[in-house]
């Protein structure tokens, strides 16, 4: 398959029913609202597997929503307005879309104290995803573009 379609919007996560009010309307605003400029009356953008951007979230972008890495990371309890890192991990794939145009808005929701800031990197949630996948990488690629 020469075309990987990335999703546009994700449903809500398996965690969603363990946030407090305030995270899921942080989540509502950078983890589900993918931007675009097309209609769907336009041709299919096409994102191609070699981009550089689509290699950056090659893994991220399979996460199923299960919420282990939310329940597995310290920082959760410690801050309860740290974002997680399954948000965390959606917001890297949307910031590596070529086709979303969000961008700005969304680096300002994740770069600070609450967003990927936050993040210890004591790989917990790495180690325990079902999936095999890096929250934690994820994480690392939101802190070198807010920094």
């Amino acid at each position: 398959l020469t075309l990987i379609v990335l999703l546009a919007a994700m449903a809500a996560p398996a965690a969603w029913p363990f946030l407090m009010p305030h995270q899921k309307t942080r989540i509502v605003g950078l983890y589900q609202q993918f931007q675009g400029d097309t209609t769907r009356h336009d041709e299919f953008a096409r994102v191609e597997p070699e981009s550089k951007q689509r290699q950056a979230v090659d893994l991220a972008i399979e996460c199923i929503g299960c919420g282990v890495c939310y329940s597995s990371c310290d920082v959760v309890s410690w801050r309860p307005d740290y974002l997680g890192p399954a948000a965390l991990n959606r917001a890297w794939t949307l910031m590596n879309d070529v086709r979303d145009t969000g961008k700005e808005d969304r680096l300002e929701a994740v770069g600070n104290d609450a967003g990927c800031l936050a993040c210890h990197t004591h790989t917990s949630c790495t180690e325990l995803c079902p999936k095999q996948l890096s929250p934690t990488a994820s994480i690392a690629g939101l802190k070198r573009m807010v920094r």
